[in-house]
């Protein structure tokens, strides 16, 4: 299959920050085990989220001028990012759970 250089790129790029975010996924699920979300997809969505909610907060706020998301500061921001995520899931099926 013939892509055109541009749709060589946009599809590495996609796979990249989907294999990002799985691993930013799996590495928060690692730290926080138990609960929801338990699917890969759940799964994906926390990293995909972590993933590009955790740098642009960092780049809104400090202005770097050369900071790569897929880096070693990037990977930390994401996790922390998803992690939080996790939190707040777990304690919105909290919230639920004593509601019913």
């Amino acid at each position: 299959m013939d892509l055109s250089i541009t749709a060589q790129s946009w599809l590495n790029l996609i796979l990249i920050w989907l294999g990002f975010g799985t691993l930013v996924g799996l590495i928060a699920r690692a730290f926080l085990p138990g609960g929801a979300p338990k699917t890969l997809l759940g799964v994906l969505a926390v990293g995909m989220a972590g993933s590009c909610v955790g740098p642009i907060l960092y780049t809104m706020a400090f202005r770097p001028e050369h900071f790569q998301p897929i880096s070693p500061l990037g990977l930390g921001l994401s996790i922390s990012t998803a992690l939080i995520f996790l939190l707040a899931f777990r304690a919105g099926g909290a919230l639920l759970k004593k509601n019913d």
